[in-house]
């Protein structure tokens, strides 16, 4: 049940249901007293009857009373103990499997759900998965138990009164189960509600700076607000709808009490019970419906629990990106065979028929209008997204049959838009090779022209960058993400405009290390200004999609309209 409700590992299941269990050894040891209190009340009306004496020994009594007590501590340590910490241990897990699998998902599920969504999958709904493990599922279990055991004991007392005080069960578990599809849909779209308000202020915060000088934050501040204020209503509505069947069936269960005073005053009446026995059953009604008022108390919590879970499960049940073949190039060309692809299912292609060939020890750009290609080429060689037909060979494999982290093994890639951590110049650029020395950071930094910066810097490469490098210029993000290009030294170099950020005199230096870093290896190169690019070995010229020219410079300059009229306007 728990793995198909709430998607917990089996560890984490087991340590529940012996959580539960010694949740239901405490509840039983706490019957006992009623137990005492049932025979010392069968003693006094029996010596009351005889007009006899009654007596009691008083150290018994504490002598009991103590072992009682004692063993409740320890019940109650040991179930509090289970439940709390495997709660925890199970939210780490929870959270690193999830990391683990956004890891290996393609980047086209990363970009169909927002930053937010996801940080909100990983931190709230595991946290609220937590609290209903630690508390609410381990007192329904743990009650569940101890009222069987406990109708059990209460059918030798007396049958009529077991079923008097279960009469109300059936009616308060059919409202109890009610409550989630009246109000479970609703829950549902709240959540959606509230991840859409957590990316409108994450897109807010980033974009305050654009916002003020555009003069139209109070404008995107009032569309903030009445996002917020659609979620109010449907909260009420929340508590409303789950509000009724909650109340429905805690009063239910409260009237199961009135249930048992009623029948057993009956049978008291008729001389089927005795006093004794109408009134353990009055004391064991308030007992076995309280865990079960308690859960009817947090129900709510519980909904929450489900939809969060299914939220959990979309993300595990992802299709990865899988490969069976064995890394094993025989060159490293990279070869396009009738490609097509489109970003979106039965949606506008973004490639159509592209076919041409990278080899290895040879500079080939990529150049045309922006969308025509250019970038998704580059994503599809690396596989961040898989082609929806014809194929990519790397080194005579298809990508699509090598495993996504293998196949990033040969390929360094600087991207036009730059990712940095919050952390040292020195981590960033390792992030390239982690198992480099001090000696080859410092090495790369010098090839891609970081020096100059980083020796201005208080603590040099130790200096912390700040959220996504925000310290630094757009020039200088740019060149420590080179240097991480030339720290990892794979065979196949993709450059994505990787010099758009910088000045010319910079530009002249790294354009010269970055012939070192690529000399005899396959570079994949995106240019925006067609000057820096007419020595390349081979052009391929994309026009919405499709490859329109390939060759050099001079051959397109006679032979393909697209690359001369674009060369023409830049030059002019």
């Amino acid at each position: 049940m728990l793995k198909k409700f709430l998607n917990v590992s089996k560890n984490t299941r087991i340590a529940v249901y012996k959580a539960s269990a010694w949740l239901a050894v405490f509840q039983l040891i706490a019957m006992v007293p009623l137990v005492m209190i049932y025979k010392c009340i069968s003693k006094m009306l029996e010596s009351y009857a005889n007009q006899g004496t009654f007596e009691t020994s008083l150290i018994l009594q504490i002598i009991a009373g103590t072992v009682i007590v004692i063993s409740m501590y320890f019940a109650y340590r040991k179930m509090y103990k289970m439940k709390y910490i495997n709660a925890a241990s199970e939210n780490l897990n929870m959270r690193m499997d999830l990391a683990d699998k956004l890891r290996r998902l393609p980047e086209s599920f990363l970009s169909k759900h927002d930053l937010s969504d996801l940080t909100s999958t990983i931190m709230d709904d595991i946290g609220i998965i937590e609290g209903v493990l630690a508390n609410q599922v381990t007192e329904f279990i743990g009650g569940m138990l101890g009222i069987l055991i406990t109708v059990c004991a209460l059918f030798f007392v007396n049958v009529k009164m077991t079923l008097a005080l279960f009469a109300v069960l059936p009616f308060a578990a059919l409202a109890m189960a009610l409550c989630d599809p009246i109000s479970g849909k609703t829950h549902q779209k709240n959540r959606d509600i509230k991840v859409s308000i957590s990316e409108r202020i994450q897109e807010y915060l980033e974009n305050i700076k654009i916002l003020k000088a555009s003069g139209n934050i109070e404008d995107y501040q009032k569309k903030l607000w009445r996002t917020m204020g659609r979620l109010v209503p449907r909260l009420v509505l929340f508590e409303f709808l789950s509000g009724m069947s909650i109340s429905t069936a805690y009063n239910l269960l409260r009237m199961g009490i009135g249930v048992v005073a009623m029948v057993g005053a009956n049978l008291l009446v008729k001389g089927e019970i005795s006093a004794s026995v109408y009134l353990i059953f009055m004391l064991a009604s308030v007992w076995v419906y309280e865990p079960l008022s308690y859960t009817c108390e947090h129900l709510g919590a519980v909904i929450s629990s489900k939809v969060a879970a299914n939220r959990i499960r979309h993300i595990m049940d992802y299709p990865e990106q899988t490969g069976s073949e064995v890394l094993a190039p025989s060159n490293y060309d990279i070869q396009f065979k009738n490609v097509d692809f489109a970003y979106k299912e039965n949606g506008e292609k973004v490639l159509s028929d592209v076919s041409f060939t990278a080899k290895q020890g040879e500079y080939t750009a990529l150049v045309g209008a922006s969308g025509s290609g250019k970038s998704t080429i580059c994503r599809l060689a690396a596989r961040f997204w898989d082609n929806d037909s014809g194929e990519i060979l790397v080194g005579g494999q298809n990508v699509k049959n090598l495993a996504p982290e293998e196949l990033f093994k040969l390929f360094s890639i600087v991207f036009q838009d730059v990712t940095l951590f919050n952390d040292t110049i020195y981590n960033n650029i390792l992030v390239g090779n982690k198992n480099a020395t001090r000696e080859q950071v410092i090495k790369a930094a010098e090839f891609a022209q970081c020096m100059p910066f980083i020796e201005k810097l208080p603590q040099g490469f130790d200096t912390v960058l700040g959220e996504n490098g925000h310290t630094l210029s757009g020039g200088e993000r740019q060149r420590l993400s080179i240097a991480r290009a030339f720290l990892k030294d794979a065979p196949i170099v993709l450059l994505d405009e990787s010099t758009a950020s910088i000045d010319p005199e910079t530009e002249t230096k790294i354009q010269s290390a970055i012939e070192k870093l690529t000399n005899g290896r396959t570079v994949l190169m995106i240019a925006h200004r067609l000057r820096s690019i007419v020595n390349c070995d081979r052009i391929i010229v994309l026009d919405e999609g499709r490859v329109v020219g390939n060759g050099t410079h001079n051959e397109l300059m006679k032979s393909c309209e697209v690359y001369k009229k674009l060369y023409t306007l830049q030059s002019e």
